[in-house]
């Protein structure tokens, strides 16, 4: 305690004086950077960079130059400074950590920034070369037009503008531009532009007769195999305008695989022209001695092949078989009878079945209608459609018009089925009857029942009727009146004959008396009885009969003539009665009131409602086909 009392007390302290403020100093000028020796020294001991870019010394320099003399003063600089040399620093870290892993997978471009690319090129150790471009799947090649010239006396080109195959088929586009020579003699001759040039030339048969052989030949080779094309088969080269003549060749080959080559050789020795107005009148020849061989892969991307069971009514659609050049369908049909059970009389096309008759069709990219070619019919069935009741037929169509490619075809597929072949004057899409239609997607594999014959002004017939049910329904009393066998212009035609008729009835009505009544203004001012089955009544009227099987059944056919009452035309002329009455002769049951009318019932029951409206334009039609 003595030794505490003795201690010296701690001095207190004085509180500190702020020092005096100074006047800032004047800044000395700043060196530029690109003249600072240290700063040079270290970038090039660190780096390895021997001078700054000049683009970045003038942007460094230009932003030095954009700052005041004097900067303001803040309060705490140094803290300040640091803080923000931090910042740069972790910003400068990050950058540059990015730039790093941009460098591992694209050291091409961290090499070539400004500056840097140095750094990163010494620390990947040498320049990275530049990858090879990427291999882009290759299309399809395109085939390139092959122009053939003349090796004889023919003035003129041979272009195979086109080549492909699907593997079902191969088809080739040809163009032929002749020289003058050709179109000198088409002028003579007055057939300028519409002369067909035949790959053939002129032959004589055995009795001196001239004729056109044709000598093109196509060879065809896939692998080790080949076979030939025999020039009938190949199409003449038509105009086409005033781009010469052209020529699509469609030829068959087997089921070949994608990826196959085939090798074609195309021989043309011989062109002919028929000038005149016969086959063997005016013809001129020339020998091209064109020879051509080309290379195409088989190509099957758009093949489609699948089974399914659509129905439209008693009809299916069992299997399609597409591919862009032919396209096989298998359709299951009920028998219905023959096509002469209903419109009997065709010579050459009676026994064809009704309902077989197939069309198919496709829309194009511009919206037209693609129609393929006439179908080929095979009968699948295992027994006898007639004895079974129902066929299974195999459909094959092509591709027909010339103008249309259909690799381009990606639209629906539309199957229509119609009663009667085109030969009997019911063409399609102009008011026949269908049997049943089937839209086809081939995106899918399916296939609907459609209506698209709405719009050809068609209608569906009912394909559960057999010939004899229809033919029952458009009696009348077991009396018929086949269109075939009338016509509205031979009855009641206000002419000498008035009136010619047939009245068709199966042999057991035979012996049946029967009477016309010719009205006019209510009045009968004619008529005729006749019997039917009877013998030949000759005279004014007249009438006879003959005997045809048909429907299953013998049916007796009494046609019938009567003519013009001469008091009538010599009072009133030749105008027509208003109305023309068949009766029973024994009962006066009046069967049928009026004549003309009952045609036109028949054939809207047999024929369709539509049918009447282009009876009249059937002989100009009927040259179309669907088969």
């Amino acid at each position: 305690m003595a030794e505490m009392k003795h201690m010296k007390k701690p001095e207190p302290k004085l509180p500190r004086r702020r020092p005096p403020e100074r006047e800032p100093k004047e800044p000395k000028p700043r060196v530029p950077m690109g003249r600072d020796r240290a700063f040079r020294a270290a970038l090039a001991e660190e780096y390895g960079v021997a001078e700054v870019p000049r683009r970045l010394q003038r942007r460094t320099q230009k932003t030095l130059d954009s700052l005041p003399d004097t900067l303001p003063v803040r309060r705490r600089p140094v803290l300040r400074a640091v803080r923000s040399m931090a910042t740069a620093a972790a910003v400068l870290a990050v950058t540059f950590a990015a730039l790093l892993g941009l460098n591992t997978t694209h050291p091409q471009l961290t090499e070539a920034l400004p500056g840097l690319g140095s750094v990163f090129a010494a620390m990947n150790g040498s320049p990275t070369p530049s990858p090879l471009p990427t291999a882009e799947p290759t299309p399809r090649p395109e085939f390139q037009p092959v122009t053939v010239l003349s090796r004889g006396d023919f003035d003129g080109l041979l272009v195979v503008e086109d080549a492909w195959s699907d593997g079902k088929s191969l088809l080739l586009d040809l163009s032929l531009s002749p020289g003058e020579d050709f179109y000198a003699i088409c002028k003579n001759m007055g057939r300028v532009g519409d002369v067909p040039l035949w790959p053939a030339t002129v032959g004589l048969n055995e009795y001196g007769e001239e004729y056109l052989d044709n000598t093109c030949s196509v060879k065809i080779h896939s692998g080790e195999d080949s076979h030939g094309v025999e020039g009938d088969a190949l199409s003449a080269f038509m105009p086409d305008g005033e781009d010469g003549l052209r020529a699509r060749w469609l030829l068959d080959l087997e089921d070949l695989q994608a990826g196959e080559e085939l090798k074609v050789d195309i021989s043309i020795p011989d062109l002919t022209a028929n000038m005149g107005e016969y086959d063997t009148i005016g013809i001129y020849s020339w020998s091209p001695g064109f020879e051509a061989t080309i290379t195409l892969p088989v190509t099957k991307d758009k093949n489609r092949a699948f089974s399914l069971q659509a129905s439209d009514g008693p009809v299916t659609l069992k299997s399609v078989d597409y591919s862009p050049s032919r396209v096989v369908v298998d359709v299951s049909l009920p028998y219905l009878g023959l096509a002469e059970d209903i419109l009997p009389g065709n010579g050459e096309f009676d026994g064809l079945p009704l309902g077989f008759y197939a069309r198919l069709t496709c829309q194009g990219p511009d919206g037209e209608k693609f129609i393929y070619s006439n179908a080929s019919l095979e009968n699948k069935s295992d027994t006898d459609p007639e004895l079974s009741g129902q066929a299974d037929m195999r459909y094959t169509f092509t591709v027909a018009d010339d103008k249309a490619d259909p690799r381009e075809l990606k639209s629906l597929l539309v199957l229509t089925l119609y009663e009667f072949p085109p030969e009997y004057g019911v063409v399609p899409g102009y008011g026949s009857r269908v049997t049943a239609e089937f839209t086809i997607d081939l995106n899918t594999g399916r296939a609907y029942a459609s209506e698209n014959y709405l719009e050809e002004g068609c209608e569906k017939g009912d394909a559960s009727k057999t010939t004899s049910e229809r033919l029952l329904e458009s009696g009348y009393d077991d009396l018929l009146l086949l269109p075939s066998e009338n016509s509205l212009d031979n009855i009641n035609v206000g002419a000498d004959p008035l009136a010619h008729f047939v009245i068709s009835a199966p042999s057991e009505k035979s012996g049946r008396e029967l009477t016309v009544n010719c009205y006019l203004e209510d009045t009968v001012y004619s008529s005729f009885t006749f019997v039917l089955g009877g013998d030949y009544k000759d005279g004014y009227d007249s009438s006879y009969t003959g005997y045809r099987y048909f429907a299953g059944r013998e049916y007796l056919d009494t046609a019938v003539t009567i003519a013009y009452p001469a008091y009538v035309a010599e009072t009133m002329g030749y105008v027509p009665f208003d109305r023309l009455e068949l009766v029973d002769t024994i009962t006066q049951k009046v069967i049928i009131p009026d004549l003309s009318i009952a045609l036109i019932e028949t054939e809207e029951k047999l024929l369709g409602k539509k049918y009447k409206e282009v009876s009249d334009n059937a002989s100009v039609s009927g040259s179309e086909s669907v088969l």
